[in-house]
């Protein structure tokens, strides 16, 4: 009777774990480019979802409504809520629509002076500062590297924000 070994021989070893080397040394870069990409747009997905639901609650509700990050760090987190008194800040009673917690450690995510720390949607669905001046500005989201492209949220004095991307750089 003749028996035929069941396993490897050293070359077809050599081989496999040469091609494994080789896709892994493609596909891990790859992977991290892919996963701090996706860190960038979920947070600009999610920014923009949540002031449209403010601006949508404001006129909904009759009430102004905040997107507040509460220290000048958007990210640190942000809530949004109704500001039944009308003094830009948050207080005991009044309702939080929605929290965003702290942002992953390498997205950045800053104001220019008019969106540093919130941004206020009154009744008719408009921007204005806690003063009554309009409110425009833009947010920037970037990647702590540089290395990808930096995400814009644009707010227009009518309270309507529109995405732009710029090439990659940091912020």
């Amino acid at each position: 009777m003749h028996r035929h070994a069941h396993g490897f021989t050293l070359p077809e070893l050599l081989i496999t774990l040469g091609i494994l080397t080789l896709l892994t040394s493609v596909g891990v870069p790859g992977t991290v480019q892919f996963i701090d990409n996706q860190q960038l747009v979920t947070t600009s997905n999610q920014l923009v979802a949540d002031l449209v639901l403010a601006r949508s609650e404001s006129i909904k509700r009759r009430q102004p409504v905040l997107v507040d990050n509460g220290d000048g760090n958007w990210q640190s987190g942000w809530q949004v809520y109704v500001d039944l008194n009308n003094n830009g800040l948050f207080d005991e009673g009044e309702p939080i629509l929605r929290q965003a917690h702290s942002l992953p450690r390498n997205v950045i995510a800053k104001g220019n002076t008019p969106v540093r720390r919130y941004i206020r949607y009154t009744p008719s669905g408009s921007s204005h500062l806690i003063g009554g001046a309009f409110q425009a500005g833009t947010l920037f989201i970037c990647h702590a590297s540089g290395k990808y492209a930096v995400r814009q949220l644009v707010l227009s004095a009518t309270g309507r924000v529109r995405k732009h991307k710029d090439p990659p750089a940091s912020c």
